[in-house]
């Protein structure tokens, strides 16, 4: 088996050796946009830690916000949460009649904070449009399930509304913009709902509606995907994806490690439990393995703590440690493919503050991971003895399971040919650690701190010397420390991305693959730059999982039927490689004997 080796040539606690082999392996790949936003959600301007953050009322033009989210592009924008089961659309299709009108605007004057009306679906499309974005849209389920008396889940799904929502975003000039739907959010949670044919049912007409609205074409590259079911909780959702499998194209549900409001939480987010083991998402991967033809995952919703999360825990450093090894475990948990993180403005695991517009610390996580990691994760990670690390994939040091305070992952860089880049995370309040990287010629690192040192900060200082900021909806240029000598220090509290340059690992090389005429064609497409990525919306690249990756600087497209082809030429050429050589080692038997 072709492994990946971090030797430890020193145990002590603050100095190490680490080295990688070129044979590495791919353990996981994920989309180009696999940290993305659960962007807009839908509370009113009266409730707390929210603001005026929802999608009616935040403020899409600011220039901070806008390059807040073009700095994580390409990404998702996903609006709902949990209102969205109680929005309304007033929208005028030509297939609008008199009286429904009239009902949705009847409705939209009773409770205007949860009204989306034809100007502000434009201006949230052009929104996502000018940060390279594409939205993920989660109509209203239960609303439309209510008797005349209110009760939920009492008729079939009316899909008046919806209709003219998706009619009106098929002849917009921001259609393409639209990645997918989802219908309903968490549906079954605390039995709002319990007729599980009804909302089968319900996704199998929005499956029509889409077909009806948006005709086939080449690939249908541009006819939004249905997703779902949007669930909370293992059980829940494995009990939905039994159902729903065979009519979503993306299996989705949120994710949560503790309550806002609970007093354990700032325990856990202080403590080695942030620790977070691949394993931990097999549940779900297993489930939609079984019940999907093409499975794929994504953490549709997700955040160290739900209840709007806990001010001076989810919105200061003290997150990043949980959010960064979050995003390693996932990365390594295949099909999943995105984690759209809860949110990007409003409640207090915001990443962008809706009251001030400053970047807090897990933006700069995320904004740094889009621009150094690549696609895939690799691995196993070896250490000396293997109680010294969480998981088979992820290096711990030096306490043993759940107790170090050390950790690394390693991944193909973004934007380099075929070297690998180390993301680690170094907990400990006291100790520094030093490493001494022994492969490569040179290193680039990458280390954020929180300001003054502290964990409780809501600024991060970058290299000991750069505070990062967005100013006058301006990115700063960020620039990493290069050295030959291939040594890093990482603080007490500190989290680095280090490249390493001047060494191959064969899994980041971009794979040369050519088609035969007649046959499908896999295509490289060049990598777009940062400044330029408010173009990118309407690229091929949208709608294909990059199973096989190029980490070049170049985006390789490939389908999941391509993938799977190219395996099993792969496979089928192994096997006949190992019977060829099989029947030589016989014949040279006989011929001995």
């Amino acid at each position: 088996k072709i492994q990946l080796h971090t030797t430890v040539l020193h145990t002590m606690k603050n100095q190490m050796e680490i080295s990688i082999q070129q044979n590495a392996s791919t353990i996981g790949i994920v989309r180009h946009e696999f940290i993305s936003s659960t962007t807009l959600d839908w509370w009113p301007l009266e409730t707390r830690a929210w603001g005026n953050s929802s999608v009616i009322h935040a403020d899409l033009t600011h220039p901070n916000l806008i390059a807040a989210a073009k700095g994580l592009s390409p990404l998702f924008i996903r609006v709902g949460g949990s209102q969205a089961d109680s929005a309304i659309y007033n929208m005028s299709t030509s297939t609008t009649t008199v009286g429904e009108a009239n009902r949705f605007a009847q409705a939209c004057d009773k409770n205007p904070q949860l009204c989306l009306t034809m100007q502000r679906w434009d201006e949230v499309l052009k929104f996502a449009q000018d940060a390279g974005a594409r939205i993920v849209f989660t109509l209203a389920y239960i609303r439309h399930t209510k008797d005349e008396s209110g009760q939920n889940d009492q008729q079939d799904w009316d899909s008046t509304n919806a209709k003219q929502l998706l009619q009106y975003t098929a002849h917009s000039k921001y259609a393409t913009t639209v990645f997918g739907f989802e219908l309903g959010n968490e549906v079954t949670h605390k039995g709002k709902i319990e007729n599980v044919t009804r909302l089968v049912n319900a996704y199998a007409e929005l499956r029509h509606i889409i077909d009806e609205t948006w005709p086939s074409t080449i690939n249908d590259k541009h006819k939004p995907k249905i997703l779902g079911p949007a669930s909370t909780g293992q059980s829940i959702t494995t009990k939905l994806l039994k159902a729903l499998g065979s009519h979503v194209d993306i299996a989705t549900y949120h994710k949560y490690h503790g309550g806002g409001k609970e007093a354990a939480l700032v325990k856990y987010a202080k403590s080695t439990s942030i620790i977070q083991h691949p394993n931990k998402f097999h549940g779900i991967s297993s489930t939609s393995n079984k019940y999907m033809d093409k499975p794929e995952v994504w953490v549709g919703e997700g955040a160290m703590a739900y209840n709007s999360g806990r001010q001076n825990i989810t919105d200061s450093f003290v997150g990043s440690f949980w959010f960064t090894n979050l995003l390693g475990a996932i990365s390594k948990s295949v099909p999943h493919t995105v984690y759209c993180r809860q949110a990007l403005v409003g409640g207090y695991y915001e990443l962008i503050s809706h009251e001030t517009m400053k970047a807090r610390p897990d933006y700069w996580i995320a904004h740094l991971w889009k621009r150094l990691v690549g696609t895939k994760s690799i691995g196993p990670i070896l250490s000396p003895s293997r109680e010294d690390s969480p998981d088979e994939y992820t290096f711990g040091c030096c306490e043993g399971p759940g107790y170090d305070t050390l950790l690394i992952h390693a991944f193909c860089a973004k934007g380099e040919r075929s070297n690998p880049i180390f993301v680690i995370t170094n907990i400990d309040k006291e100790s520094s650690f030093n490493l001494n990287i022994t492969v490569g010629t040179h290193i680039t690192s990458y280390i954020l701190t929180g300001k003054n040192g502290r964990r409780d900060s809501r600024s991060v200082v970058l290299n000991g010397n750069q505070l990062l900021t967005i100013e006058n909806g301006q990115l700063p240029e960020i620039v990493g420390e290069d050295t030959d000598d291939m040594r890093v220090t990482l603080p007490p509290v500190s989290i680095a991305f280090v490249t390493v340059h001047g060494f191959e690992v064969d899994e980041c090389v971009p794979p040369i693959v050519t088609a035969a005429t007649g046959t499908s064609h896999i295509n490289y497409t060049t990598s777009i730059s940062l400044e330029d990525q408010h173009q990118y919306t309407t690229s091929d690249i949208h709608d294909h999982v990059p199973f096989i990756a190029s980490e070049s600087a170049m985006y390789y497209s490939a389908t999941f039927d391509e993938v799977q082809l190219l395996s099993l030429v792969q496979i089928l050429g192994a096997v006949v490689f190992f019977a060829f050589m099989l029947c030589l080692r016989k014949r040279l038997r006989l011929r001995q004997s």
